[in-house]
């Protein structure tokens, strides 16, 4: 271990290397960093920022590595968010670790960084703290799913191995996406290699020198392997220097052909948007959000970047919910202040004040001019309560309200994402006492991450009404003039979603779920005199367990429900441990309704465990023996070969049927969404039958207008609308799940007489059409009447 309880023996640079790569590994053993602050006032309010350290003529943000080497007034953070905050510094570029400041107790050696290393510090934290025996290859994959800093780290490590390897030229590419133009421009000028070339271009265009990029991309040859990268290139230029059509041409013709869309579909949607803002054009406008959400569907290189551009779009446009979200997602990328502080305006307009006062306070630490302009934007008299003065024993202040499972609270480390740059988790940071409440961020609890984006058939967003189940939820108090609902998050299997790593062992045993898990394991030793585990043979005995209790007819109801609830958690961890899994525990749901996560680079499996075992209390036949070991086999064969299956009207084309096991997902999710359709108050008077598509047509037709994107939460009443038309069609017509893989828009039923239908699809088509939901049921009634005969 570096570090020691004295802090006059917390020198864990003392003799570093001089390589920050060799010096980077001491923070290892750092489980956080401490920074000092000082309070500034804004209007009646007050913010904190960091204070600077004057070395050699110019001010350096410091950085502690232990608590008890820096006395109060000081904040201390997760050193991979510590990390993230000082990169993102806008007005610094030099930094020092322990450095002698008028504020440090005791003289621990320093050491001193410049930007291009606190990302590198990142990346190794966020990297594990250790290179893989393939760095080039774990560096790929960590750029692909837009964790650049990790990329960056890991690259690096890669050509110092091998100066000779290409990875240098990697590695500039991340240099050029992280903003760092002059390291990379240093490191390349006057390299040849095409690569290197494009790359310059890049620096050149993003440096606003067009003509130098352009003779830079003139001079490569259009067939080479990198001509796909070039093209993008002279798009990209083609935008910036005025010639909007030819740009827009050129997108969408590597959006459509690219072998990677997500570049050229946010140009295509950059170019759709700037003209559609000119001549305030809404179909455009609608184009280009629909684009840029198709090029978040994948993670990217770019996605934090993407993510803030289609911010952006929404907060012009007045979509402020949306607008929150995708800067949410940005935000937990790439904390860049000025993220943050549009972050904090969207915040504001949608009444979250709470919330938005904890962003501009993190801002404060980095860009105190920022957050005062942020906190102008309070009205003054709330000013000192949400940024309270310090105090020598401060009353316990409110917090800002604890978010909803929808969102992550931003003061939170980001959970790992598709795409966005995870932070090793750590645990909250510990303020000194005069720092104000806000600092102190709550717990956070397993749930998913911020708020994916989508393409607009399928956009996940919150309801109406904060409980899907109509269940009591607890209320959480807030400053202001009132607090802001609780949200929840009706995932999808298209959704892109993510939790917080996999819980240790002590954390599940602490979990009240999954703690059954482990008590259930302990009560089969008990019964069976060996050693019971958490693989295929306990469960197993896990599945004969279940099958005794449910055959033996003196069970009583409280017993049965009490195996299912252990059986369940057994499963669960057993796939959390063996696959990697993550339980995402909807508050709002009973654990039927909880679905687990499996991520793998560009593929993630969405299932319904608990459910499996939870149909034991819904059905009454006990299934047929191994019916959770086929489960688990499922699962293994899906992350074994995570290739994307065929769906939609290709996949009933080719009389393709989804697994058993993916249908009963689906059931799941279908069953889900009726219980919060029944919540809302716009659905729940909605009856399942022919009479309720008149209902739903003029509901449809009130809130929908053709070309005009939906708001989230009307994306999420067309799914409710969606799962309402499948229930009629398998209410009157006896329609079964056919083929549910790929987008819910063509997810199929079957009816009985071998017609294929398109519930969710059709009610989309509805709301962008104007058709009529009557005269569709009414036209497969006819279709029923001539191929069955008779009356239904």
């Amino acid at each position: 271990m570096f570090l020691m309880p004295d802090a006059t023996d917390s020198n864990i640079f003392a003799g570093a290397p001089a390589s920050f790569l060799e010096a980077v590994k001491a923070f290892a053993a750092v489980p956080s960093l401490s920074l000092p602050v000082k309070p500034q006032s804004a209007g009646a309010g007050t913010l904190y920022s960091v204070v600077p350290y004057e070395e050699g003529g110019r001010a350096c943000l410091p950085a502690f590595t232990a608590p008890s080497l820096l006395p109060p007034p000081s904040v201390t953070f997760p050193a991979g968010e510590a990390a993230l905050l000082l990169f993102h510094a806008p007005g610094h570029e030099f930094f020092v670790f322990n450095p002698p400041h008028p504020q440090a107790a005791g003289n621990p050696a320093p050491l001193r960084a410049a930007r291009r290393e606190v990302s590198l510090l990142a990346g190794f934290l966020a990297a594990g703290g250790k290179a893989a025996a393939d760095p080039s290859g774990a560096a790929a994959a960590e750029l692909a799913a837009g964790r650049l800093h990790a990329a960056h780290y890991l690259y690096a490590v890669a050509a110092a191995r091998n100066p000779a390897s290409r990875a240098r030229y990697a590695l500039n590419s991340v240099l050029v996406e992280l903003g760092l133009l002059q390291e990379a421009y240093d490191a390349l000028k006057g390299d040849g290699d095409p690569e290197a070339v494009l790359t310059l271009a890049a620096v050149y265009r993003k440096t606003g020198d067009t003509a130098s990029a352009a003779g830079l991309l003139a001079s490569l040859p259009p067939g080479s392997a990198l001509a796909e990268r070039r093209e993008t290139e002279l798009a990209w230029l083609a935008l910036e220097s005025g010639r909007d059509e030819e740009a827009e041409k050129a997108f969408r013709r590597l959006s459509a052909s690219a072998f990677e869309k997500a570049e050229a579909l946010s140009g295509l949607g950059a170019a759709l948007a700037k003209a559609a803002f000119r001549a305030k054009d809404r179909g455009r406008l609608a184009e280009a959000a629909g684009t840029l959400r198709s090029a978040l569907l994948s993670p990217s290189h770019g996605y934090a970047r993407i993510a803030f551009q289609l911010g952006s779009l929404y907060f012009r446009a007045g979509d402020f919910a949306q607008a929150e979200a995708c800067y949410r997602s940005s935000a937990a990328a790439a904390p860049a202040v000025q993220t943050l502080g549009n972050l904090a305006l969207a915040l504001l307009r949608n009444g979250r004040r709470a919330e938005a006062a904890a962003v501009t306070l993190r801002t404060a630490l980095t860009d105190p001019a920022a957050a005062a302009r942020l906190a102008a934007e309070f009205p003054p008299d709330s000013l000192a309560g949400f940024f309270p003065a310090p105090s020598p024993a401060p009353a316990p202040r409110p917090e800002a309200p604890a978010p909803g499972p929808a969102r992550q609270a931003f003061g939170a480390p980001p959970v790992a994402a598709p795409g966005p740059q995870s932070p090793s988790p750590a645990a909250a940071p510990q303020s000194s006492p005069d720092i104000p409440a806000a600092f102190r961020r709550p717990a956070a609890a397993p749930e998913p991450a911020p708020p994916a984006l989508e393409a607009a058939s399928l956009a996940p967003a919150r309801p109406q009404q904060p409980s899907p189940s109509g269940r009591a939820r607890p209320e959480t108090p807030a400053p202001g003039p009132a607090p802001a609902p609780q949200e929840v998050k009706i995932e999808t299997f298209r959704d892109i979603m993510a939790a917080p790593g996999a819980p240790t062992e002590e954390e599940s045993r602490k979990d009240d779920f999954i703690s059954r898990a482990f008590q259930l394991a302990s009560g089969l030793e008990d019964e069976l005199g060996r050693k019971v585990y958490f693989n295929a043979d306990g469960l197993s005995e896990v599945e004969k367990k279940l099958r005794l209790t449910f055959l033996k007819s003196s069970a009583g109801q409280q017993r049965k429900i009490d195996a299912v609830r252990d059986g369940a958690a057994f499963l669960c961890y057993f796939l959390q441990e063996r696959y990697k899994g993550r339980l995402l525990k909807l508050p709002d749901f009973d654990p039927w309704g909880w679905p687990m996560v499996f991520e793998l680079p560009e593929f993630k499996l969405t299932t319904y465990p608990v459910q499996r075992v939870w149909r034991l209390l819904w059905q009454e036949n006990v299934p047929e023996p191994g019916w959770l070991a086929k489960y688990a086999d499922w699962v293994a064969d899906r992350l074994r070969n995570p290739v994307p299956l065929k769906g939609g009207a290709a996949a009933v084309k080719g009389g393709l049927m989804s697994h058993p096991e993916r249908l009963a997902d689906t059931a799941a999710e279908h069953r889900r969404m009726l219980v919060l359709a029944s919540s809302l108050p716009e659905t729940s008077g909605i009856e399942t039958g022919r009479s309720g598509l008149y209902k739903l047509n003029e509901a449809i037709r009130s809130n929908f207008k053709p070309e005009i994107p939906p708001t989230a939460d009307g994306w999420k009443l067309l799914r409710c609308y969606g799962h309402l038309l499948a229930a009629t069609l398998m209410k009157d017509f006896k329609a079964t799940w056919y083929n549910t893989d790929g987008e819910d828009g063509g997810w199929s039923l079957q009816t009985q007489w071998k017609t294929y239908v398109f519930p969710l699809g059709k009610v989309y088509k509805t709301a962008a059409n104007r058709g009529d939901l009557v005269e569709y049921y009414d036209a497969l009634l006819e279709e029923k009447t001539r191929v069955q005969g008779g009356p239904m």
